[in-house]
């Protein structure tokens, strides 16, 4: 009786405190209902991204890239309201950017075989390959010689469509500029510069892909 108790004391509390930040983010975007909804919804957007990481995510097979996916790791609620800000036009400006080597959504793909070895394709192109390694939702490429053995360690986390897989900010950004020479696709500094610009904005920012099986 008393495990029982003590779990339905646990549950109020986690209810309480989910309450308590839905109430704070109420009054962050406003009274009105629209902007409640608002804040529930990152709440819930919040919530919903620590419980998809305690599900293992079975990465061997064809993957197709469904666009760039971001997320920002910190439990400071005006540094996520920040970086939400800048989202939306990080996203477009890097998925533009990848679009100019073949990385486009829909399109291309991200093969992770059983032997460890990943190529990254766009129809019968090969845009890059090389090795990984995945334990533990961690997982580390290992690109070829043409991007100069580049290697990105990132995590890999279920979602509702797929999985994603985020990269330390800057390493992701230096995955993409390799990408465009090696592919000796067109892209103007500016372009480079802006992204590079939005992604010093928020502390903890993660980048990479978005996948669906």
């Amino acid at each position: 009786m008393k495990k029982i108790f003590t779990t339905i004391l646990a549950l109020m509390l986690v209810a309480s405190a989910a309450n308590a930040q839905s109430g704070l983010l109420g009054k962050i975007f406003g009274g009105n209902s629209e902007n409640k909804s608002a804040a529930g919804n990152l709440l819930e957007s919040v919530l919903g991204t620590v419980i998809s990481q305690n599900v293992n995510v079975s990465l061997p097979g064809t993957w197709t890239y469904a666009g760039v996916a971001s997320a920002v790791e910190t439990e400071n609620t005006l540094t996520t309201l920040a970086a939400s800000t800048y989202k939306e036009n990080l996203e477009n400006k890097l998925d533009g950017y990848l679009k100019k080597v073949g990385i486009v959504p829909g399109v291309a793909n991200i093969v992770f075989n059983n032997d460890n070895s990943f190529a990254i394709t766009s129809g019968a192109k090969t845009i890059a390959s090389g090795t990984y390694s995945y334990d533990n939702k961690v997982l580390v490429m290992k690109f070829g010689k043409l991007y100069n053995y580049l290697t990105m360690q990132g995590t890999v986390t279920a979602s509702t469509s797929g999985a994603q897989v985020l990269f330390e900010a800057g390493k992701f950004l230096e995955f993409a500029k390799k990408a465009v020479k090696v592919v000796g696709a067109k892209s103007s500094n500016s372009t480079v510069n802006t992204i590079a610009g939005l992604t010093e904005k928020v502390s903890g920012l993660k980048l990479g892909f978005d996948l669906k099986k």
